[in-house]
C-alpha cells in the first residue's frame, strides 16, 4: 500500500453514529489537551441536554479504532427562523487530532443536515483565539460572521445556490 493510500484511509473509515448506550462510555472517555480544556463544552451536559430537546441531535465520531470524538448539531426549534441549523459541540479525543476526524465530522454532519431539504444556513461558534477551530471550519467552508456579545466568533455556512 502506498503511503498516499494509508493516508486516505484515515479520512475514509471517519463515520457519525447515533449517541446510543453502546458508545456512551466511549464518549464518557475521551480527552482533550490540557490547553484545550477552556474551548469546550461538557459532552455530557451535551447529551444530558439533548434528552430535553428533541432538536438536537448528538453523534459518536468514530473510526476503525472506535469511538474517538462527539459532534451535537441543532435543527431549527419552534422559536428558531426556518433552515437555520447549528452544530454546537464538536471535540476530537487528544489521542486522535491531527488525523482529519474533526474535519471529515464536519463534513459528515453538513451531509446529514442537507438531508433535512429544508437548510438555508449553518452556524458554529469557537473561542476568537482557537485558531484550530477556525481552520476547520474555514476549511469546511464556513465564514466568519462576526463575535456575539457572549464573546464566541460565530461562523456560517450556507449551501451552494446552484
Amino acid at each position: 500500500m502506498r503511503p498516499y493510500q494509508r493516508f486516505l484511509r484515515k479520512w475514509i473509515t471517519t463515520n457519525l453514529h447515533v449517541v446510543s448506550k453502546e458508545n456512551f462510555a466511549n464518549i464518557a472517555e475521551l480527552e482533550l489537551h490540557e490547553h484545550q480544556q477552556e474551548h469546550a463544552a461538557s459532552m455530557m451536559y451535551a447529551i444530558a441536554e439533548a434528552s430535553f430537546h428533541p432538536n438536537y441531535h448528538c453523534r459518536a465520531i468514530a473510526d476503525k479504532d472506535g469511538v474517538v470524538g462527539f459532534l451535537m448539531y441543532a435543527a431549527p426549534g419552534a422559536q428558531d427562523e426556518p433552515g437555520d441549523y447549528a452544530i454546537y459541540h464538536l471535540m476530537v479525543d487528544r489521542r486522535y487530532q491531527g488525523r482529519g476526524h474533526g474535519r471529515r465530522a464536519v463534513e459528515l454532519a453538513l451531509a446529514e443536515i442537507g438531508k433535512h431539504g429544508d437548510v438555508q444556513r449553518i452556524w458554529s461558534s469557537y473561542q476568537p483565539g482557537n485558531e484550530v477551530a477556525k481552520e476547520l471550519y474555514a476549511a469546511c467552508g464556513f465564514i466568519e460572521a462576526g463575535v456575539e456579545e457572549d464573546g464566541e466568533m460565530y461562523a456560517v455556512w450556507s449551501p451552494d445556490p446552484y
